[in-house]
């Protein structure tokens, strides 16, 4: 789905994208954490953690690279709408929006929050 954004509104979607991607990227760490957390309190043996690890990394690699690589003008609603149906931004995030962008952006949000797109 094609929107045309505003020039000042494209720049808040490289900014809403970007805290999109940092939120994204915490929680496959936070995530591996927790793994070596398990390992550490031998919970987990070597091979276990690692392959868990390697996992969680894979996964969130492959989530990482459907959402933001190749990111152009034509992709911004579908990503905007992606990350708040996975809950890498709020509604809040939106604010710097028109009403019009922001109903736009919100439209779609149930939809997508059925499909299988969720990170780690």
């Amino acid at each position: 789905m094609s929107y045309d954004f505003t020039k000042p509104e494209k720049k808040i979607v490289r900014q809403v994208i970007e805290t999109g991607l940092q939120r994204d990227l915490e929680s496959c760490i936070l995530d591996v954490d927790q793994i070596i957390q398990q390992w550490k309190s031998k919970k987990l043996d070597n091979r276990e953690a690692y392959h868990e690890i390697f996992g969680k990394v894979k996964a969130n690699d492959k989530y990482i690279g459907r959402m933001y690589n190749d990111l152009s003008g034509s992709r911004y609603m579908m990503v905007l709408q992606g990350l708040l149906a996975n809950n890498a931004i709020s509604e809040a995030d939106l604010d710097g929006f028109s009403e019009m962008t922001r109903k736009a952006i919100l439209e779609r949000r149930q939809t997508l929050e059925n499909d299988e797109v969720m990170p780690c």
